[in-house]
């Protein structure tokens, strides 16, 4: 591994633009660069950045684990075992046919995305209308879906009977990461804004980007979480060492249960293959998972290492190309190529 090669990737991206600014690790070397925004604080390893999609893999997943480890949820029920008004009166296959497994795989047939944002409902009417989402596909097709991750984050928090934020914050008061890792960034915290949002018409700045959970309260199976490059590293050092999880579960995360042309798919995260995220030097049991906003997390459980990219590429549009595909791949092949 070559921290060295991989920071030189990035600052390169940083000095070029338009990204302002980038935390970075390769295993336990870190790096910073650029600034929160022009004219901003200088970006720092206690800079929060919104994690986006990493929610998925930080929160959703080893809640849904933690449940499967300890018998209270079986990943190929049915979702109506669970929630038994899914789907009501909907014909055969329907979203109560899905499984644990196919929603963790994006298999289930839900659709990828819906405005959800744009109906004016709370949060409890948001779920409720969401239970009877038809199909739009048949299940097994991989359709990358926020949609099968808000159902999972409402699973989690029936099954517990707390929402999902009081759920995460006890995980990461295990873990000794709960002052790097919440669904809200303390008030004193440097945090790095994300877009200006049309909708909410303003600059969006330790509230959530994803319209969707902004809708939800904030808090989401897919999106809602912020963090620090300590709180990611920390996040990865204790899921390598067995502190998250026990050795089965952990290796349970890089089999694949889902495959097509262009990826293959675990429990939640996205395994090694060509053309991913995660370059094309990572090991057949690597695991990874980015954010819209700008982040990512890569995992090689084989060799236990751990490459950690942090932007907000979104600023201040999410669309002005910001390179963000290549970089991340630049700065993985760096990483471990050199």
């Amino acid at each position: 591994m070559s921290a060295e090669a991989a920071f030189a990737v990035v600052e390169r991206a940083i000095t070029r633009g338009p990204i302002p600014g980038a935390a970075a690790a390769v295993d336990e070397e870190v790096a910073c660069f650029g600034v929160v925004e022009p004219g901003g604080a200088a970006v720092a390893q206690a800079t929060w950045y919104d994690l986006a999609s990493l929610t998925k893999v930080l929160v959703t997943v080893p809640l849904c684990l933690d449940a499967m480890a300890c018998g209270r949820l079986d990943p190929l029920a049915p979702l109506r075992e669970v929630l038994p008004e899914v789907a009501w009166l909907q014909p055969p296959p329907n979203l109560g046919d899905a499984t644990i497994l196919e929603l963790a795989t994006h298999t289930s047939g839900l659709a990828a995305w819906q405005p959800l944002y744009t109906l004016g409902l709370d949060r409890e009417t948001h779920f409720a209308r969401l239970l009877q989402a038809e199909l739009v596909r048949a299940p097994g097709t991989i359709e990358y879906s926020d949609l099968g991750f808000l159902i999972l984050g409402h699973v989690l928090e029936r099954l517990y009977g707390e929402r999902l934020d009081v759920l995460a914050t006890r995980l990461f008061e295990r873990l000794g990461l709960n002052a790097q890792l919440a669904f809200k960034p303390p008030d004193h915290a440097t945090v790095a804004p994300t877009e200006r949002c049309p909708w909410r018409d303003r600059l969006i700045r330790g509230e959530v980007h994803d319209e969707n959970a902004s809708a939800l309260g904030g808090v989401a199976g897919h999106a809602g979480l912020f963090g620090t490059l300590e709180g990611i590293r920390g996040y990865a050092k204790a899921l390598l060492n067995g502190c998250l999880h026990a050795r089965p579960v952990v290796e349970y995360l890089s089999r694949e249960h889902a495959r097509s042309d262009t990826e293959r798919r675990g429990f939640g995260w996205v395994l090694m293959s060509p053309g991913w995220s995660g370059g094309d030097f990572l090991p057949a049991h690597s695991i990874g998972h980015t954010g819209f906003t700008g982040t990512g997390l890569w995992l090689d459980l084989e060799h236990m290492h751990s490459t950690v990219l942090l932007t907000n590429r979104v600023y201040p549009s999410r669309h002005v190309e910001s390179g963000i595909v290549r970089l991340r791949r630049a700065f993985n092949h760096a990483a471990l190529g050199t």
